[in-house]
């Protein structure tokens, strides 16, 4: 009798959604499920074949495992918080004049892309 006590509360207990962590519209919510995104590239323009520097890039939803890609491309990213990260700007990335599209990508999702670009002095 005990048992059957015990089973049904549980039973009743994940029946009425316990453990659920919901929003206002009852779906569960997903951390994963935050896509990334991109505010502003610092810099966010270089003369062409100028010397390697850091570039800052702010937004949202960065995970410790964000990768930043330049014209599709990883580069090694350091993360400094959901909201930034920062990635080595080579010589190489920097060797021709144009737009370099540059997006962030987070537990498999990318963020929008955005332009930077190295210009001809």
């Amino acid at each position: 009798m005990r048992l059957t006590a015990i089973f049904l509360v549980a039973l009743l207990a994940t029946g009425c959604g316990a453990g659920r962590v919901t929003g206002l519209n009852s779906h569960p919510i997903l951390a994963s499920t935050a896509v990334p995104s991109i505010n502003v590239l610092v810099p966010n323009n270089a003369p062409v074949n100028s010397v390697p520097f850091t570039m800052t890039v702010n937004g949202n939803n960065f995970g410790t495992d964000a990768v930043v890609f330049w014209n599709n491309t990883p580069h090694r990213t350091f993360f400094v918080s959901p909201h930034q990260v920062v990635v080595p700007i080579t010589d190489t990335d920097l060797s021709f004049a144009g737009q370099a599209n540059v997006f962030v990508q987070t537990a498999g999702t990318n963020s929008n892309t955005v332009t930077f670009d190295v210009s001809i002095p």
